[in-house]
């Protein structure tokens, strides 16, 4: 499905990025038997987008309280994705649809063999849909990705574990253990963070949410808090943060209920531009930043684009067309159907129960141990002596179509190439066609306007964003 813009937009402060190359393809191998890391990326050095598991997450990724639907041209869910209610794979055209490890992500996810997806109703699968559970996992002593379901499953389509475990009629409770109480965690974390202070100032001017961190720095361990009308980010499509210490998370508090719809275009943190998958800090922006919605009834992520950052809307029911990079927890129904639109997995640095966990808990132990993040105290204007600024991520790789098999878990990923581009108000470049058993990932974007121009400004240049709107079908 082809999009195009009808209107741009230019605003914001001067970016430099450079265009980084990405390839067409990955180069193809014969099996995916290496290993990988056993823990936790550091923060500040999480990975872009690329096709090589490179660390281990058994904590929850993708939650819905409710009924969870993947249909349409949706095509993959990375990281442990939990499901209170039943669960549906209907894609519109058949074809794969992958959970745990995808075509291109974050490459955090759960061990070989380790929960991927529990179900505490029904999971079904429409004829022609493949649900492809830890594809190409064969390291260590477990292969694949296990699947539990409390209740029973409709396999019109085609269940693939790859040799992980698979279990059925077991009642909810003991299908979502450890994570029983999950939806729990998450409404408690959502007072308890709506509850901390503002420390910064977010203004909306047009399409544009301005984000301003506090007068001083911090320190590494706080967070910057933000308070934002619900009225004030419905209809955003471009989210600026300015000032935001190194190495500290950001927390937007989103306060009132009712409908909250966002078509994300374009995302600039700290004079970056972040939501181009080419850009050397996508991962560090994503783990960084995460929504608070703590009335919100109904969320709609539209469009074609990237939303950076966790979702924490415990009373919300969600829609999502646009990919997601972060946590994604709603306490009610959750619709993931855009062309090719994908949920990646990175952990939210700014709390202990939304950040990585390498392994799962304990049975009978609580999901989760929040500790509330101390807000950005200021403390003057440069950061700390010996605090530096925080490292980028690895470039990631961007594959675009073409049947490639990825690259084993642990190999070297293959250079970009110069077909990406990171250009303000071009939509961010789509991870491409994996192999055969693996969903074609990213969505697919046609021609775009770019045209938008840079103004003068005290101080320097400006960040050039556009502004565009996905055509309806």
């Amino acid at each position: 499905m082809h999009r195009t813009p009808a209107a741009t937009a230019a605003l914001g402060l001067a970016l430099g990025i450079a265009a980084v190359p990405a390839t067409a393809h990955a180069a193809p191998v014969t099996a995916l038997t290496a290993d990988r890391a056993t823990s936790c990326p550091v923060p500040g050095q999480e990975p872009g987008i690329g096709q090589v598991p490179r660390f281990t997450d058994a904590n929850v990724a993708l939650y819905a309280g409710g009924d969870y639907t993947a249909d349409g041209g949706t095509a993959e869910a990375e990281g442990l994705l939990v499901v209170g209610g039943d669960a549906t794979f209907a894609k519109a055209s058949g074809g794969v649809f992958n959970v745990g490890r995808v075509g291109a992500g974050s490459g955090i996810l759960p061990e070989s063999g380790a929960l991927m997806l529990a179900v505490g109703g029904d999971l079904g699968i429409a004829s022609g849909t493949t649900v492809d559970v830890g594809h190409g996992l064969t390291a260590g002593p477990r292969y694949g990705g296990s699947v539990q379901v409390g209740g029973k499953i409709d396999e019109k389509g085609r269940l693939e574990t790859n040799g992980g475990s698979r279990s059925s009629g077991t009642g909810a409770r003991a299908a979502l253990a450890p994570y029983d109480s999950f939806g729990t965690l998450v409404r408690d974390e959502s007072a308890r963070l709506g509850a901390l202070p503002a420390t910064g100032t977010a203004v909306r001017s047009g399409g544009t949410v301005t984000f301003t961190g506090g007068s001083g720095t911090g320190t590494s361990t706080g967070t910057q808090v933000f308070d934002l009308p619900a009225a004030d980010l419905d209809g955003a499509s471009t989210f600026l943060f300015k000032k935001i210490p190194a190495g500290v998370s950001v927390l937007v508090n989103v306060a009132g209920g009712g409908t909250v719809s966002v078509d994300p275009m374009a995302v600039g943190f700290n004079d970056d531009r972040v939501d181009v998958y080419s850009s050397p800090k996508f991962g560090e922006a994503a783990s960084r930043i995460l929504y608070n919605f703590k009335g919100t009834k109904s969320l709609r992520l539209g469009g074609g684009g990237n939303f950076m950052g966790s979702i924490l809307a415990p009373e919300a029911s969600a829609d999502l067309t646009a990919s997601t990079n972060g946590r994604v927890y709603v306490g009610g129904d959750l619709r993931t159907h855009g062309s090719g639109n994908e949920t990646h997995n990175y952990p939210w640095n700014g709390s202990p129960s939304f950040t990585c966990v390498p392994k799962p808990p304990k049975p009978g132990t609580p999901t989760g141990t929040p500790a509330p993040p101390e807000p950005t105290t200021p403390a003057g204007t440069t950061p700390p002596p010996g605090e530096a600024t925080t490292p980028p991520a690895p470039a990631p790789t961007t594959p675009e179509g073409g049947g490639a098999t990825p690259p084993a878990p642990g190999a070297t990923e293959p250079a970009p190439s110069s077909s990406q581009s990171t250009t303000p108000g071009a939509p961010a470049p789509a991870p491409g066609d994996e192999d055969g058993s693996l969903a074609t990932t990213g969505a697919q974007f046609g021609p775009y306007l770019g045209g938008a121009a840079a103004l003068a400004a005290l101080g320097g240049g400006f960040l050039v964003l556009s502004r565009r709107r996905r055509q309806r079908h």
